[in-house]
């Protein structure tokens, strides 16, 4: 795929969550065994809110009752082209979490520990990275 046809480009939306002591709740992929944060693709012509509540919800089982942007970035790989939104948020059930089985586990870290973790991209790491830089 050219990196430069960005009509072909798919849209990603993906959460910060943390909990009331303050950690960041974190899944690990089934496949990659990868670390990542909740959230996903918009699906064909689904308003971006909607869709970002179905990942949250699919994803974590938690609500999601507080939605922030706070960073956008691009990622490419060999299969795609992806534009990535990150919200800061707020959920009502933190301590409900059932991860979908494209996950193998979850955990929640303190935010001295997110640049020890291997996400599943840098990129990923240097956007929480700016956000705890900035917001915390």
């Amino acid at each position: 795929m050219k990196t430069d046809n960005h009509l072909l480009a798919k849209i990603g939306q993906y959460a910060l969550i943390k909990n009331s002591e303050g950690q960041l709740l974190i899944l690990e992929r089934a496949r990659s065994k990868t670390w990542s944060l909740p959230g996903g693709r918009l699906d064909k012509d689904e308003a971006w809110d909607l869709a970002f509540i179905r990942e949250i919800k699919e994803e974590t089982n938690l609500d999601i009752i507080k939605i922030k942007p706070f960073a956008i970035n691009i990622l490419t790989d060999p299969y795609q082209i992806k534009y990535c939104v990150y919200f800061d948020t707020s959920v009502k059930n933190s301590d409900d979490i059932k991860i979908s089985l494209e996950h193998s586990s979850f955990k929640w870290i303190k935010l001295s520990e997110v640049l020890k973790i291997e996400f599943e991209d840098e990129q990923v790491l240097k956007v929480i990275s700016d956000f705890l830089n900035t917001h915390c």
